[in-house]
């Protein structure tokens, strides 16, 4: 969903769209240094903002790139399980300090800064595979064989149909993805025989993804000179 023309001053909700091509610019093909050398700046100089200066206008058109570039996050499959919300309201910023934010300090932050980027994980994952797969299909840009597996693998490894731990047989009684009691069962099989990793529920996921997008959206504000600074609620 391409950005809106104009920014409203109440809640902008993006929703990143899919089947970006790879494409490398003809700035990194000219002189990958100086590429290098400008991302590097990037990273160094971000730093967490301990404060904000209050009633400070940021331009549509500096948010509009801030949020291209940030759509432009990597995730598992392609499938971008995030939302980002754009809050730059006053109202509704001081509605987030009062109920959302603990600390003072984010308190402060939250009602100073220009925006509140808020971004949220999509914990049903798998609805997405359908449409993921037709953008792709569209791009033209994938192998055969990537599309041939991308529904079957994406919907085992992101799936919400779950099985149940009855406490009387020592479990816990909470509930567990089905895809994840699988991965979990494979990988116990073969762990007496090779070292093999931990596997995690799909909400873990969902909210490592989002974490990288909100990274993305970091250096994206920073090459743009704003400040920013993570916060958790």
């Amino acid at each position: 969903i391409p950005p809106p023309t104009s920014l409203p001053p109440s809640t902008t909700i993006m929703h990143p769209s899919s089947a970006f091509r790879r494409t490398q610019t003809a700035f990194t093909k000219a002189d990958p240094q100086t590429a290098l050398r400008a991302f590097r700046q990037i990273v160094k100089s971000r730093v967490s903002a301990r404060r904000f200066e209050p009633n400070v206008a940021v331009p549509d058109h500096v948010w509009r790139d801030v949020l291209r570039m940030t759509l432009r996050s990597p995730s598992g499959f392609n499938l971008q399980p995030t939302h980002l919300l754009l809050v730059r309201s006053p109202r509704l910023k001081s509605t987030l300090s009062r109920h959302a934010m603990l600390g003072f300090g984010n308190q402060y932050r939250t009602t100073d800064a220009s925006a509140v980027a808020i971004f949220c994980s999509d914990l049903e994952p798998s609805k997405r595979v359908d449409r993921v797969y037709d953008m792709e299909r569209k791009g033209g840009v994938r192998e055969d064989g990537y599309m041939a597996v991308l529904r079957v693998a994406a919907s085992f490894l992101t799936g919400e149909g779950s099985t149940h731990s009855p406490i009387m047989n020592g479990g816990s009684g909470s509930s567990t993805h089905f895809s994840t009691f699988l991965k979990q069962t494979f990988v116990s099989a073969l762990s007496p025989v090779q070292p093999m990793p931990t596997m995690e529920h799909v909400e873990s996921w969902s909210y490592k993804n989002a974490g990288i997008m909100a990274q993305m959206y970091t250096l994206a504000a920073t090459a743009h000179g704003l400040s920013t600074c993570m916060m958790e609620g």
